[in-house]
């Protein structure tokens, strides 16, 4: 009788507690889009008469971008108001926050605008045709009831709808609900006229939501898109949602997209559907982000489990979160049929002369560059390829050659797709995250061996990754071919209108030893006018050796600067099967490509 009691008031004090507990609703609406300004409206009721102040702060930064924002500055006209609509007193404690003295009021209710016209940053955007919004950078949150339910509710302007990862209120339209604050700006909006087209894989919903025009056939969309999710499905082995929504914003802008919770925003150009290579570059947007699904959505690196809003969250695994899904983007392609393992192959090449050109990977290791990438890769300057590496093309190329270092080491028994998966069982996306060393501990497991050295050289130093060994895992040879009659300068330039700037002068090139700096721009190569588009041509009519006179203009004043010029520092690269592949060679190339081992 007595631990029945004893139970019924445990029953009773939780239910008191969550009666007793701040709710929290969040109104979103854009009475006038064409001015770029939501409405944002936030009612907090049943706080605590004890507490005299609360803090609404205004994160910082956006998840899938590590760069410090200023969101803050968006927000206009802010005031707070008790139960009764009596103003409460405020002000910033700091350039994110804002303090309300409610004194012993239960009820904060805070109102503000948020100016919003940066669709191409993938953060918020409005106007007279239709909006964007990642809540992130719009929604304040008080830190104390973060992890508490929240309900959302939407206005549309005229006659537009809300398409969002959010679950709708039944019977009640534009009404959303989310498990805590996270969750809410973890959902992006879309709100307008976008097209939306539901579709099933794995017994779970999907949503294409479409905002902008193009030459996309939908039903086609669908089934490529169904393909890839379905060679996830096959990969992980379950979905970790009920319903997700690609987002799909059709603009002049261009690509890229951002990762969330149970959706994507992605952007294309609108007529890229007709292109076989263009779409293909599309669709392997959507497997890269896609991938982001399990690969940092719930494979969190620690630094980020819980994620800190209101500063930096410096994060050594970022290429494993970037970098690893770069690497696996064109293998969910492969599986779904849309490349073929020569055309991975015939990548190779590429990818090999991209590691070894760059100088910068010489001086920052794969680790430094995630640490760094609030100050250095998301504010990159002309001097940054010399400097630094790239935690997403550097990354992927550790990446791949982990994945065949441990299917050699464990004679094809096990492979990255095993390491991948571990992750996903160990470290759920609510618990305290992995760090570089346990994926390293779990990637030694699967290969059976220590991988200290590896990791050492190529993750936490800056040693040259050994391409030709480890695709000879796989029977596959590297071939290098360097044209020592070619001229080599070493400058990159791009065309802004009627001028031509040096958009990179590389380190240790004839260029730079002759003293060219990026932004310089262009005029003439010995003397007669050049265009970006004429430097390759005309420099065929020299050889290493030769003296060219490049004339620039930097800071309105013409220079002229003679450079000698050099051989390519680099080869270039194939990539073959070899003719000796043996038969455990051949099995890994078939294991990690899914296709026969020819050679003809």
């Amino acid at each position: 009788m007595n631990l029945f009691r004893a139970f019924l008031l445990l029953i009773l004090g939780t239910t008191l507690t969550f009666a007793q507990s701040p709710t929290i609703r969040y109104n979103l609406s854009m009475s006038q889009p064409w001015t770029h300004l939501y409405e944002v409206q936030i009612t907090f009721d049943r706080l605590p008469a004890g507490d005299a102040t609360v803090d609404l702060v205004l994160p910082v930064w956006r998840t899938g971008r590590y760069i410090i924002f200023d969101f803050a500055g968006s927000v206009q006209e802010f005031q707070s108001l008790d139960a009764g609509g009596n103003r409460l007193g405020w002000e910033k404690s700091d350039k994110s926050t804002w303090r309300v003295r409610k004194g012993k009021s239960r009820t904060v209710q805070v109102q503000y605008t948020v100016y919003a016209n940066e669709f191409d940053l993938r953060t918020k955007g409005l106007n007279d045709e239709y909006g964007f919004l990642d809540g992130i950078t719009a929604f304040m949150y008080i830190e104390k009831y973060r992890y508490i339910p929240v309900t959302l509710v939407v206005t549309p302007y005229s006659t537009w709808h809300v398409t969002t990862g959010l679950d709708a209120v039944p019977g009640k339209p534009n009404h959303f609900t989310a498990s805590n604050y996270d969750h809410l700006a973890d959902s992006p909006l879309f709100i307008g006229n976008q097209k939306d087209y539901e579709f099933e894989v794995g017994e779970k919903k999907h949503v294409l939501s479409i905002l902008g025009e193009g030459n996309y056939k939908s039903q086609d969309l669908i089934d490529d898109i169904a393909k890839i999710v379905q060679a996830h499905l096959d990969f992980w082995g379950s979905l970790p949602y009920n319903r997700y929504v690609f987002m799909l914003h059709l603009s002049s802008l261009g690509g890229g997209g951002t990762e969330h919770i149970n959706s994507t925003i992605m952007g294309t150009r609108p007529f890229v559907f007709s292109n076989p290579n263009q779409y293909r570059g599309f669709l392997g947007l959507v497997a890269h982000e896609y991938f982001h699904t399990w690969n940092v959505k719930q494979i969190r690196p620690r630094a980020i489990s819980p994620y800190h809003y209101s500063k930096e969250n410096y994060i050594k695994e970022l290429w494993i979160a970037e970098g690893t899904t770069s690497y696996y983007g064109p293998i969910m392609l492969l599986k779904a049929g849309f490349v073929s393992a020569d055309r991975l192959i015939e990548g190779l090449g590429r990818q090999i002369m991209g590691d070894r050109t760059r100088p910068g990977n010489a001086i920052q290791s794969a680790t430094e560059s995630s640490f760094d990438a609030w100050i250095k890769f998301w504010k990159p300057t002309p001097h940054s390829y010399n400097a630094e590496s790239d935690y997403y093309d550097k990354g992927s190329d550790i990446s791949l050659l982990l994945d065949l270092e441990i299917r050699h080491r464990s004679a094809n028994k096990h492979s990255l797709d095993d390491v991948m998966r571990e992750l996903y069982r160990r470290f759920p996306w609510n618990g305290t995250g992995y760090t570089v060393d346990d994926f390293q501990k779990i990637a030694e497991r699967f290969a059976g061996s220590s991988l200290n050295e590896f990791f050492a050289s190529f993750v936490h130093g800056t040693a040259p990754l050994e391409w030709e060994r480890g695709l000879s895992y796989v029977g596959l040879d590297v071939h290098a071919k360097l044209d020592s009659g070619q001229a080599y300068l070493g400058i990159h330039m791009a065309d802004r209108g009627d001028r031509t700037l040096l958009t990179r002068v590389v380190a240790g090139s004839p260029a730079h030893q002759a003293g060219l700096n990026a932004d310089d721009e262009l005029v003439a190569l010995n003397g007669y006018r050049v265009r970006s588009q004429d430097v390759t041509a005309r420099l065929a009519d020299f050889k290493p050796g030769g003296v060219v006179t490049i004339t620039v203009f930097r800071d309105d004043r013409l220079r002229e600067f003679r450079v000698t010029l050099s051989t390519p520092p680099v080869p270039s690269y194939t990539v073959s099967k070899s003719k000796t592949a043996t038969p455990l060679q051949k099995s890994i190339f078939e294991s990690w490509t899914g296709s026969k081992f020819n050679n003809q």
